[in-house]
């Protein structure tokens, strides 16, 4: 069975398109090799999927060609195997630049209130650089 078509199968991606384009930029490896979405995926093969928030570790299974529900597929089509020390601390890596990435967000103050909006296009119309100012 093809690698962008398993993955899809084993819920491992929502849509096909994006498990094949996963397999394009190098985010999906095989055994330990870095493989296109048309490589054929057999019972015992490790794969590794870097996803924008970690690093995820499984073994396959089973090839089936039916879908089937999203609860089932980790038992059927395959099990989590543990991270290495060094995935294990890129993901913690990750973690704690999406943490810092909200964390900045709301210490800017978030969303500018009406008022706030009001006080910015109020400064924006006296700007001496803009050409367009009544």
């Amino acid at each position: 069975m093809r690698l962008d078509k398993w993955l899809k199968v084993g819920c491992l991606f929502k849509k096909r398109a994006m498990a094949k384009e996963a397999c394009e930029k190098g985010r999906i490896r095989l055994n330990d090799h870095p493989v296109g979405p048309d490589h054929s995926v057999k019972e015992g093969d490790v794969i590794s999927i870097r996803y924008p928030h970690g690093i995820k570790k499984v073994q396959a299974l089973d090839t089936a060609k039916k879908s089937v529900s999203a609860k089932l597929a980790p038992v059927i089509f395959y099990k989590e195997l543990p991270l290495t020390p060094e995935e294990e601390a890129e993901n913690l890596r990750i973690q704690a630049i999406r943490v810092a990435a909200r964390t900045t967000k709301y210490q800017q103050g978030g969303r500018p209130t009406k008022k706030d909006r009001r006080k910015i296009m109020k400064i924006k119309r006296q700007s001496p650089f803009d050409p367009f100012s009544p």
